[in-house]
């Protein structure tokens, strides 16, 4: 890495030098230059898999390669060709996990299209927009309020406000004037400047310190972490009772060959056929196939709602979501505004006023909503002489612009400019309370200090303006209230205004608000979750407020779309950029509204919650058989040192009606199922709820018709125990299926009916066609043994079991709700 990097910046050195023309930036010849030298700034990392990494996590990985190796060793055992149908499972897994991860990774990067980071650079004395891939050093770019600094450079027209948060951890502005240098990953919080590339790609400050120190690697997916857990677990078992079964059989001499090496009778392949149906029957396989295949249809899902995923994990947070952070602006209102009324308060007139306002306005260079508002309103107004000027700031509240006449016009929130008459203060309050946003314009004849408060200012006018409120806005709000999911208004405004407009459209609880102007980042964590509606919140502010809620246990998902909610962005456990934002709030967030939709938002929640709802279903299937079939491992390696004629005595065909039916076909179509149910407790507690009953029904079903056996061979011999275990686990899988799907809908109920006829057709169509071709069972299952008595038995072991086991998952229910009830569990 030190080696590459000191490379590059050699090549940097040796660079052809040129004379930077501020007015002009390179020329087409210099630019062409820059290219051949190869000093062009690096593409963004892709968030999405390589294909190679596509390949290998769906096809390299341990219970694959051994599955596969289970598979030549049977060959070479001459296994009959049904036994290896656990194949054709594991190669559809396979085929269906690189065909959804191939198809999310290509619509991800036809989405970062349309959000990959463009840059206004200056060639030929022409300001062009291009893509950051094409910026070379030595490039003029022109940064305004908003952007997110892509590479290193030094500042040589203008003046900046800068936040490097993102690299420092303050969140302090530091003000950046000509010949200051800027760095990669801070973004800009007010004003206009030309900077010079000095430093491109890896060389850049911010690629240093993620190859470096990693600062920015994100939270780990319990999802994943829980799954390798879990497998590990499972792989160690796999190990560990696969050889002490192999170590039991070679000591009692199944493994026998000729002295040639050829195989000896038929005791080798009985013996790899017991092997291989244990081995097999433990691997879960597909488990975390389904997985990563259900996590990149959810991206595909939500790329069909024009909803970047810019993390893959954010769809676990998604659905774990119970509080909703949003902006007022561009969620509940449209992000427009219009302005109803100007008040003047002095001696200028309303057409005085336009002509003020509309030349701070182009002064400044702002481009938010207020600044659009303004030059929508006052597009005829004359425009006057502009000395100098100060962009608006999230901090500040206010923007400011000195005429060339010598007097200073400021345009800011009435707790910002220093108002102190009573008379205009109601009538400020008036307008708020009607849910209006209210500016106050005021003059001074002396120049504006930016370090110190706006005091002893001349008002001169009251500027009205009024939120379009989006018609989808309380159909959102509604949604998020039925499902679970309380929603905040946190907001710059004043917060009695937000309040009013937050009732509008039906937020719950939108009268209790509180202005957090001035209050000291302590106090706002405490009272963060006593509130609904927070005004004059600083982007500090903002960040504490979701850290608070954070830390009382709530799962946060936070909207925002100006580098003022950047520090809350990154502190939520899901945030959600807007497109029409600003670009380092897009790189900051997990997902991008690409439409910049809040409509699309009730869709994302509920597209998290059926990914991970469903997932916890599917893999509690997976996991019965995979317990079952392990402790089964183990009693018939304690039976085969007691009896060497006991060998473990369920092939792979034994268990096709299981791993088909109620474990393959159900998890497939419950993956794609609809699912708004609220996610409680973690990913292992809620599958191995399921999955540990499942599999001791099974365990149970299996032992009490072994006992039977052992106590009366002659009334049930081995090979009709087998047929009897065989019918009753395939019939209890299905009851373990039921509950599992529990509570029903159509969907469901039509699924589980469905699976029931199928397993019926599957055994009549064994027994009375196959059977006919071949005279042998497909399942490996001796159907004439089964007499009378047998099926009374085998309905007995069912009733009883299952009754025993609906009575363990109601109690299980009972007390995972008084745990869930005491605060032990969320």
């Amino acid at each position: 890495m030190k080696k590459k990097l000191a490379k590059f910046y050699k090549q940097i050195e040796d660079a052809t030098s040129f004379d930077i023309n501020p007015s002009v930036g390179l020329t087409a010849d210099q630019v062409k230059t820059r290219i051949e030298e190869g000093l062009v700034n690096k593409p963004p990392k892709h968030v999405t898999k390589s294909y190679w990494k596509i390949l290998s996590d769906n096809l390299i990985n341990f219970f694959n390669i051994l599955l596969f190796a289970i598979a030549v060793v049977m060959v070479i055992a001459q296994v009959e060709i049904k036994y290896f149908a656990f194949l054709i499972i594991l190669i559809i897994n396979i085929g269906i996990g690189l065909y959804q991860d191939i198809r999310a990774r290509k619509l991800v990067d036809k989405l970062q299209v349309v959000t990959s980071p463009r840059v206004i650079v200056l060639r030929n004395g022409e300001e062009i927009e291009v893509s950051s891939k094409e910026v070379v050093l030595s490039d003029v770019l022109i940064l305004k309020t908003g952007d997110q600094i892509i590479v290193d450079g030094e500042l040589i027209e203008g003046s900046l406000e800068v936040n490097e948060s993102l690299l420092t951890g303050e969140s302090l502005d530091i003000k950046k004037e000509v010949g200051s240098k800027v760095l990669s990953g801070s973004f800009v919080t007010g004003g206009r400047a030309k900077i010079v590339v000095k430093t491109i790609g890896r060389g850049s400050y911010a690629e240093r310190l993620q190859e470096q120190a990693r600062s920015f690697k994100r939270p780990k997916s319990e999802i994943i972490t829980s799954i390798k857990r879990v497998f590990k677990i499972i792989g160690f078992f796999v190990v560990a009772l696969g050889t002490a079964l192999i170590i039991t059989y070679a000591v009692q001499g199944k493994f026998s060959f000729n002295p040639d090496g050829t195989v000896q009778g038929s005791s080798f392949q009985t013996a790899i056929t017991s092997v291989s149906g244990s081995l097999v029957s433990m691997i879960p396989t597909g488990m975390y196939l389904l997985t990563s295949s259900t996590l990149a249809v959810g991206v595909i899902r939500l790329g069909r709602k024009r909803m970047l995923v810019q993390e893959l994990y954010c769809i676990e947070m998604l659905a774990r979501v119970d509080t909703l952070c949003l902006d007022k602006t561009g969620t509940i209102t449209d992000g427009t505004m219009n302005v109803s009324d100007v008040i003047t308060l002095g001696e200028l007139t309303k057409n005085d006023i336009g002509d003020i306002v509309l030349s701070l306005t182009k002064g400044t260079g702002d481009t938010n909503s207020t600044s659009n508002a303004f030059l929508k309103a006052f597009e005829n107004n004359k425009l006057l002489e502009v000395h100098s000027s100060i962009p608006f700031s999230s901090k500040r509240k206010y923007s400011a612009v000195l005429l060339k006449n010598g007097l200073t016009y400021a345009i800011g929130a009435r707790e910002f400019v220093g108002l102190t008459d009573e008379k205009i203060i109601k009538k400020c309050e008036g307008f708020e309370a009607e849910g209006l946003r209210v500016l106050v314009l005021v003059s001074s004849a002396k120049p504006i200090d930016v370090e110190r408060p706006l005091s002893n200012l001349k008002p001169e006018a009251i500027l009205v303006l009024e939120d379009n409120i989006k018609p989808d806005a309380i159909t959102n709000i509604e949604w998020f209230k039925k499902n679970g999911v309380t929603t905040k208004i946190i907001s710059g405004d004043n917060a009695l205004s937000v309040s009013k407009i937050a009732a509008k459209v039906g937020v719950l609880d939108a009268n209790k608000y509180v202005s957090l102007d001035g209050m000291p980042l302590d106090e706002v964590r405490k009272i963060a979750n006593q509130y609904t509606v927070f005004g004059r919140v600083s982007p500090e502010q903002k960040e504490a407020l979701v850290t608070a809620m954070r830390e009382e246990g709530h799962v946060v998902a936070m909207t925002g779309d100006g580098v003022n909610d950047i520090l809350a962005l990154r502190s939520a456990d899901c945030s959600i950029a807007m497109a029409s934002g600003s670009q380092a709030a897009k790189n900051s967030a997990h997902l991008v509204s690409l439409d910049s939709n809040f409509s699309a938002l009730p869709d994302v929640v509920a597209e998290g919650r059926r990914v991970i709802n469903n997932l916890q279903r599917t893999c509690s299937l997976f996991l019965c058989k995979t317990f079952f079939a392990a402790f089964m491992t183990l009693l018939f390696t304690i039976l085969g040192w007691i009896d060497s004629s006991y060998i473990f005595p369920y092939s792979t065909p034994n268990l096709y009606v299981w791993e088909l039916l109620t474990i393959g076909m159900a998890s497939f179509f419950l993956a794609f199922q609809p699912n708004n149910e609220r996610l409680k407790n973690t990913f292992n507690q809620n599958i191995l709820k399921n999955s540990v009953p499942g599999a001791a029904i099974q365990i149970l079903v299996a032992t009490i018709l072994l006992i039977i056996h052992w106590n009366n061979r002659d009334f049930i011999d081995l090979e009709t125990m087998i047929t009897m275990t065989v019918m009753v686990f395939s019939f209890t899988s299905y009851i373990v299926l039921l509950t599992i799907c529990f509570p029903f809908d159509i969907y469901r109920a039509v699924l589980s009916i469905g699976i029931f006829i199928m397993m019926i057709l599957l055994f009549i169509i064994d027994k009375f066609a196959y059977m006919a071709v071949t005279g042998k069972s497909f399942f490996d299952i001796t159907y004439e043994t089964i007499n009378g008595s047998n099926w009374w038995i085998m309905l007995a072991v069912a009733v009883g079991t299952i009754s025993i086991y609906l009575l363990a998952v109601n109690l299980i229910d009972i007390y995972m709700k008084k745990l869930e009830r005491e605060g032990k569990i969320k």
